[in-house]
């Protein structure tokens, strides 16, 4: 299989961000306490976003492959920082140091299934490994519907 290649152009506006992905905008900005206008999510959040959607996606396509009934899958994920390594203090880390996935799975498979399926999305979504990767600290909780 050949290696995938992705591409996002970026301009800022201050500390807002309007990139372009492929054919979509994406707008990632601060709050105003940060200097920002509020007009999306912070990048923090938006990895949180992309850890959701990837878990997702990966879950989908793996529940096919083991013939699992996923009939739906929603996930509140939370991510810890101290931002004394973002102002620059060296010794503390500048990116999350715990992220928390909690998913709700909707099926009528076995909690075992769930767990399968869970260890399986863990192992190969691109997102939680780059995150696991860097020695984040990562706690999942899946449970049925």
């Amino acid at each position: 299989m050949q290696k995938m290649k992705f591409n996002v152009k970026a301009q800022s506006e201050g500390v807002t961000v309007k990139a372009q992905a492929g054919k979509h905008e994406v707008v990632l900005d601060e709050s105003a306490q940060m200097g920002g206008k509020d007009l999306g999510p912070n990048p923090l959040q938006n990895i949180l976003v992309s850890l959701a959607s990837c878990e997702n996606v990966t879950g989908h396509i793996v529940a096919r492959e083991m013939k699992f009934d996923l009939q739906g899958l929603s996930f509140n994920v939370t991510g810890e920082f101290d931002p004394r390594g973002f102002m620059g203090d060296p010794e503390v880390c500048p990116y999350f140091e715990t992220v928390t996935v909690e998913a709700t799975v909707t099926t009528s498979e076995s909690e075992e299934r769930i767990k399968e399926l869970k260890e399986k999305v863990e192992a190969r979504c691109p997102v939680y490994t780059m995150l696991k990767g860097a020695n984040v600290e990562m706690i999942d909780n899946w449970t049925k519907a």
